[in-house]
């Protein structure tokens, strides 16, 4: 990694770390657009992730079961998230079973997910986190799924500035 992807990494955290995600009225907020999210798509799973260096976390969540739903996160090299942030990009893969990146990943293997599309979350020009679905069987994501991932990113994208620590959230 180059100074400047060093840097552009810290600032990125340190943006994160300046909003109030443990706040239970942002955490409320994220899971009414997970669910909305999951609903317009036909999905089982929704959520919001920020991701970490080494991990991610779901400060807002619709249709985690199990050990996803008690911890909230994965290790960063599990997550499909991770794509969508370093590219800036959104990230779609209708059958992770035969994903080159995907097909050997825990959460396709253990817990059977099957596909899934995200799109970049971003605060004050750092991408946090990703939008996204989950499907348990294979899918093809149209133009239309992608707008309303990408309208649900702007929107949290949005709520996650207002909840800065310190500030009054709108």
């Amino acid at each position: 990694m180059s100074n400047s992807d060093d840097s552009r990494a810290r600032d990125r955290l340190a943006v994160m770390a300046g909003i109030d995600v443990d706040n239970p009225e942002l955490r409320r907020r994220l899971d009414a657009i997970s669910a909305r999210t999951a609903e317009r798509l036909h999905q089982p799973v929704s959520l919001v992730s920020m991701v970490l260096d080494t991990a991610q976390f779901f400060p807002g969540s619709h249709g985690l079961d199990g050990w996803l739903a008690e911890l909230h996160g994965t290790p960063g090299e599990w997550s499909f998230c991770a794509t969508a942030v370093r590219t800036g990009r959104a990230y779609v893969v209708p059958d992770a079973t035969i994903d080159p990146d995907q097909a050997t990943n825990p959460l396709v293997t253990v817990d059977g997910v099957r596909s899934y599309a995200g799109v970049p979350v971003i605060v004050d020009g750092h991408v946090m986190g990703a939008h996204c679905v989950l499907g348990f069987d294979q899918h093809t994501f149209t133009p239309a799924d992608l707008a309303e991932l990408q309208d649900g990113a702007a929107e949290i994208g949005e709520l996650l500035q207002s909840y800065r620590r310190g500030d009054t959230p709108a």
